[in-house]
């Protein structure tokens, strides 16, 4: 069972009332710095010791041991790569110490410092955004905004985001996208099967999805001819709880919806009045089209992710309004405004075809060739998306091209968010 007892009481305690703690949190971090720096930790001098020691062994008694000294190098990666990731994952748990009384246990749980915690986490960035850069040859994106569908696959896979929490909505999920070279006779569910259980979730912020809780997931033709995944939730733990609920369903909407019309339940065979935690599937869940939606920034992994939020607008411009602050959510949630302040729109207006939006952003804004105003402005184009439109224009007194945009010029919206790097 991958959500415990352990979980769901971490979240009602963060649900408590609130203490108040008029205190710096400068001065607070100074009282407990000495504590953290005094808690044990693995020397970094030692593994350069260990490895001069292992040259001059093995320069002193010849290469019969080569192998062995390659095999006990590889165990110390391990266990290196194994604390940073423990690293951040405590990083990630730390943020609200000072706000909330029910989740101060957590504070026992750091293990190295936060000059430490950044070091890593600035290297895993750069390596994991440098990938993803490999995959969008035109310039740094945070979306896929095409691909070759007749060599490849854009796998979508919803997941939870596990510090987000808004008012009254509850949790959010969002779609990673992984593009999947085709092979002969390979459909795009063995697409995903492939690569659903090989990605880190956690290193994006993200809990494992449902599905990889023993979901079996399939694919078959309906009496109309058009393909519809199945998920077989026979060995699932089913039991989940009214947080989870909508969840599910969510993550079940973002992993399909851009490639089915509709994906249906199965339980033991029986595909009607499938129950899982509060709710009874009836029959296959279908899939809503231009839900025109906010999108929002999460950033406690390793790269930035897009969110779209609950609620629904009437135009682009209320929208756009909605992202340059952040959704009411609880404290301990972590989505942040996707447009900031350096990011002015002054108008938004639609071209008569209705199919492409022209977006004045005002002379005054700061556009430049940061991940900042790139995630902006894509956050926008998938807003544009969540309309039913093809492409936008972003206006601007200023020229040139910001990741994979060029100012003045119509920009097609993209395929999906959140493209990570993905190696087999």
């Amino acid at each position: 069972m991958r959500h415990n007892d352990e979980d769901q009481l971490e979240k009602l305690l963060r649900q408590m009332p609130k203490i108040k703690d008029d205190r710096d949190p400068k001065h607070i971090y100074k009282e407990i710095q000495p504590k953290l720096t005094s808690s044990t930790r693995r020397p970094k001098l030692v593994p350069a010791i260990a490895l001069v020691a292992a040259v001059v062994i093995l320069a002193v008694i010849g290469p019969m041991f080569v192998n062995n000294m390659q095999f006990d190098m590889s165990l110390s990666g391990s266990n290196a790569n194994s604390g940073a990731e423990e690293s951040m994952d405590m990083a990630t748990m730390d943020a609200d110490e000072t706000d909330d009384a029910g989740i101060a246990m957590e504070s026992t749980r750091q293990n190295v410092s936060e000059g430490e915690e950044s070091t890593t986490k600035d290297e895993k960035d750069a390596s994991d955004f440098a990938t993803v850069e490999m995959m969008t040859a035109d310039g740094r994106s945070f979306v896929l905004p095409t691909y070759n569908e007749a060599e490849e696959y854009a796998v979508t896979i919803g997941a939870s985001l596990s510090n987000a929490d808004t008012i009254p909505f509850g949790g959010s999920t969002t779609p990673l996208t992984v593009i999947v070279p085709k092979e002969e006779g390979q459909t795009y569910v063995d697409a995903l099967n492939k690569v659903r259980g090989n990605i880190a979730f956690e290193s994006y912020g993200l809990e494992k999805p449902f599905i990889n809780d023993n979901g079996v997931v399939t694919e078959e033709i309906d009496a109309t001819g058009n393909r519809v995944p199945v998920v077989d939730v026979t060995k699932m733990n089913k039991g989940i709880s009214s947080f989870q609920d909508p969840l599910f369903k969510k993550e079940l909407i973002d992993t399909f919806s851009l490639h089915y019309s509709q994906v249906q339940l199965s339980d033991n065979g029986n595909k009607v009045n499938v129950e899982i935690g509060n709710t009874v599937y009836e029959g296959p869940i279908e899939f809503e089209q231009n839900q025109k939606r906010a999108y929002y920034k999460y950033y406690t992994g390793s790269i930035l992710l897009l969110v779209a939020g609950h609620e629904r607008f009437k135009t682009i411009g209320d929208t756009f309004k909605a992202m340059t602050s952040a959704p009411e959510q609880y404290d301990y949630s972590m989505l942040e405004p996707s447009i900031p302040d350096t990011v002015k729109v002054d108008r938004v207006t639609l071209e008569d075809d209705g199919a492409v939006a022209r977006i004045k952003l005002a002379d005054n804004s700061v556009l430049e060739d940061n991940d900042e105003t790139i995630f902006a402005l894509e956050a926008m184009l998938m807003v544009a998306k969540e309309f039913g439109l093809k492409g936008v224009v972003f206006e601007s007194s200023q020229t040139g091209t910001i990741g994979t945009i060029t100012l003045n010029e119509e920009v097609s919206v993209p395929f999906s968010p959140n493209l990570i790097p993905y190696n087999e």
